[in-house]
């Protein structure tokens, strides 16, 4: 089954860039276009697409405006958002966009978009497929039929996805996994964060917080507000006069660490200090 897609950009050039890429694959089919938001509103509620670019310098709206307002409406499609720059990035990973293309947009790093889509699309479908409803009979006034009917409901329903120890980061024009242990410390920048390995800086759309979240219950800590780190990765904790702690990690990146006071009481007490 093909992707229906629409183009929701002010750019005739760009539009037409898009259309001729897409049209060689026999999994996307373009069967809309429009240069403003509340076009692309209108067009949504009459056809059921699979797949939207979007621009975010729109006619009326912002791109990151409209995808809000689908976001709140009974309107789900996968989101690939196009930008002059790097500005929005963050905010557009939050509304669960597909990827982030910068202009001048690249072949290459289109198609790969469009990859991730399908993928995308493919998972979400078979998810739907395997969501069962379960009826329960008119006259089940029986407690116990009732308790079993709803128990089988979220057997089938709410089944416990396998928790990954993987960080999805980009490198170039691709979206790579990482294992957990092989992350020496991760470093807030704005809204983003950079994640360090023994050899090279990374970037993700996560933010700390979200990743502090994400990292619960492994040897990762959140030392300074600016930073989380893997303590496995740890060589050294030094201190300077005045009661300042920093720590020095593994790997070609010898950046020092500084320990927050705030959260200096709680790092010696997991590392039995």
């Amino acid at each position: 089954m093909r992707v229906k897609t629409l183009i929701v950009s002010a750019s005739c050039q760009e539009r037409t860039f898009l259309r001729k890429v897409l049209d060689k694959r026999d999994d996307i089919e373009i069967i809309g276009e429009t240069v403003s938001a509340r076009e692309a509103f209108k067009l949504i509620r009459a056809i059921p697409y699979d797949l939207l670019f979007i621009d975010i310098d729109l006619e009326d709206i912002s791109g990151l405006e409209l995808a809000k307002s689908l976001a709140n409406s009974d309107f789900p499609v996968l989101i690939i958002f196009l930008a002059k720059d790097e500005g929005c990035a963050a905010e557009a990973f939050t509304l669960d966009a597909v990827d982030y293309l910068i202009k001048p947009i690249e072949e290459v790093r289109l198609l790969n978009a469009v990859d991730r889509a399908i993928r995308w699309e493919r998972v979400l479908k078979k998810k739907n497929a395997y969501v069962e409803k379960i009826s329960i009979p008119a006259q089940a006034f029986n407690e116990n039929e009732l308790f079993q009917a709803l128990e089988k409901s979220w057997h089938k329903n709410h089944q416990k996805i396998p928790s990954i120890q993987k960080l999805p980061v980009e490198k170039g024009t691709r979206r790579i996994l990482i294992p957990y242990s092989d992350i020496v410390f991760a470093e807030a920048w704005g809204d983003y964060t950079y994640i360090y390995t023994a050899e090279e800086k990374l970037f993700t759309s996560f933010s700390l917080k979200t990743l502090e979240e994400r990292f619960r219950g492994t040897s990762f800590f959140r030392v300074h507000r600016k930073y989380l780190v893997n303590l496995d990765q740890v060589v050294e904790i030094a201190s300077l006069p005045g009661g300042i702690f920093y720590l020095r990690t593994m790997g070609k990146h010898k950046i020092e660490i500084p320990i927050s006071r705030r959260r200096l009481k709680q790092f010696k007490e997991i590392l039995g200090l």
